[in-house]
């Protein structure tokens, strides 16, 4: 493995400065050989501006960079981070004491979202988020001494983030107790660590150094950074460091317009004195009370109004464009810059200029663009090398809930439609608006046009599985309308057949009657008796 290039050796002076020295020892002493970012020596392309060191990225963290590294600090320490544990078939179950809790659905898809929790949420698993352990006591309290109670969990997340906004690069001390459990994280300073690289080949990092006596081993430390990409292994490349040529530039107008508060910093008249009659001047002496004279009379409240002098000359002003002082615009362009290295949209360091839409629609961009990633780079390096000391099986991990919030209006959506179908019940409803769970909750609201369903077969409530099915239904209709059809057949034959009867009793009936009846011969005739 090859010694990374670091930059030139810096001394302490008094006063907490560093100067460049040419010698140096290659070991020991708690301001030398910082690596440099990117391997560059200088930060601009003219070679005059030497690279700054890690106090040096400290001082410069004002202004707009402060705004931007304090709104990506507290959006990583405001994100929930929490516990979880994969058990596969043949484990055994957490246990009880862990409080543990399954999954709902969208948590679980959060998580196989994740390609760094591939490991854990592939195959046959079942996951449980882990409520009560000591890791997430450790995480909320990192030093748990009433008498020395240092950082909280919140300040703790929030400072380790600013040191990676501005240095690149963050350092947890792990104290452990007498059985070798972590008991108490201490933030170190990343501005006084120094990385030791190991020249043997056998690890990356030999040791660390802290201050002038203070060195740890790499199994203590968790180390947190930005990857620089001339060296990943070793050192950071902060956004901060990133942005050095143009918060100097920035931190210069800021300076300037101070001392043109302060005296305008530019002359606005000249005073030539005629001198004495031989053609010379005054003399230091006398230029110098005469400049008192003039500044005790119109300096601060005293602005304005007739000067007289008590030595002749000729006093000219001078007059100074407003643009050769501050140009606004290139002010404003360098903001931009700033925030963008920071990926902080310009919104979010203006709110008074931005409406409810275009605010919205920063704290998603700032939320997706800067909040997603610092949280993952996170997440792994917790898992990497904090978790392992509690579980050496490899079944915990932490992960964060996501800090992009979901559309408002798709969810809200998402529940009408899901419980309008019945495929959601009355408290899934109840949780989505922040409601409690009820007794009478756990069946789905059925539109009338449906009916419920038992929650354990799936089949409609009221079965009965005695009860003829609807294809034995279609079957008795039809062997109903078979016989239907049947007898209205045998109906109809029958009245064919009383029809026929009846037609040939009515011709019998004709006949008989034509049989019997007499002739008109036989008939005795009117006007003669029938004795004769």
């Amino acid at each position: 493995m090859t010694e990374p290039i670091y930059n030139l050796a810096l001394s302490p002076t008094a006063t907490g400065d560093f100067i460049a020295t040419k010698s140096a020892p290659a070991t020991g002493g708690w301001a030398t050989f910082y690596p440099i970012p990117l391997g560059a020596t200088y930060s601009d392309v003219f070679r005059m501006s030497r690279a700054p060191t890690p106090q040096e990225l400290i001082q410069q963290l004002v202004g707009t960079a402060y705004a931007c590294a304090t709104l990506n600090a507290d959006l990583v320490a405001s994100a929930t981070l929490r516990l979880y544990v994969a058990t596969r078939p043949g484990e055994v179950p957490p246990k009880s004491y862990l409080r543990p809790r399954v999954l709902s659905r969208k948590a679980l898809s959060h998580l196989k979202d994740n390609p760094a929790f591939a490991g854990f949420v592939a195959g046959d698993v079942t996951i449980h988020e882990v409520t009560h352990h000591p890791l997430l006591d450790l995480l909320k309290a990192p030093q748990r001494d009433p008498e020395n109670p240092g950082l909280s969990g919140y300040d703790l997340r929030w400072a380790t983030q600013l040191y990676l906004e501005s240095i690149g690069r963050a350092y947890w001390l792990i104290e452990r107790d007498g059985l070798g459990v972590p008991n108490k994280i201490w933030l170190l300073r990343s501005h006084l660590v120094r990385e030791v690289a190991d020249t043997s080949g056998k690890q990356i990092i030999s040791h660390y150094e802290y201050g002038s006596r203070a060195r740890y081993s790499p199994g203590e430390i968790v180390r947190f950074h930005f990857p620089d990409p001339f060296n990943p292994n070793l050192g950071g490349y902060s956004p901060l460091m990133a942005a050095i040529e143009k918060i100097r530039i920035s931190r210069k107008e800021d300076a300037h317009l101070s001392a043109l508060l302060e005296n305008m910093g530019r002359p606005d008249a000249i005073w030539s004195p005629k001198g004495d009659t031989e053609g010379g001047g005054i003399g230091s002496a006398e230029a110098q009370r005469m400049r008192s004279a003039f500044r005790s009379q119109f300096a601060a409240a005293g602005r304005g109004g007739v000067f007289i002098s008590e030595y002749p000359g000729t006093l000219q002003p001078l007059q100074w464009a407003p643009q050769d002082v501050v140009e606004i615009e290139r002010a404003k362009a360098i903001k931009t810059d700033i925030c963008n290295v920071f990926a902080v949209p310009d919104a979010k360091l203006e709110r008074n200029a931005a409406n409810l839409a275009g605010a919205k629609t920063a704290d998603y961009a700032h939320k997706v663009d800067a909040g997603l990633p610092r949280c993952r780079r996170i997440e792994e390096t917790l898992n990497a090398r904090l978790v392992p000391m509690f579980d050496s099986g490899g079944r915990l991990f932490v992960a964060y809930d996501s800090p992009v919030p979901e559309d408002e209006i798709f969810a809200l959506e998402q529940t009408r439609t899901a419980s309008m179908s019945g495929a959601i019940t009355r408290n899934e409803i109840r949780a989505s608006v922040g409601l409690d769970p009820v007794a009478w909750g756990e069946q789905p609201l059925v539109p009338n046009n449906m009916v419920e369903v038992d929650a354990a077969t799936g089949k409609p409530q009221h079965f009965d599985p005695m009860q003829p099915t609807l294809r034995d239904l279609a079957a008795g209709q039809e062997k109903l309308v078979d016989a239907h059809t049947k007898l209205a057949s045998s109906l109809e034959a029958i009245q064919q057949r009383l029809q026929a009867r009846e037609q040939q009793a009515q011709s019998d009936k004709t006949a008989d009657e034509a049989e019997f009846k007499p002739a008109e011969s036989d008939t005795p005739d009117a006007g003669t008796s029938p004795l004769l």
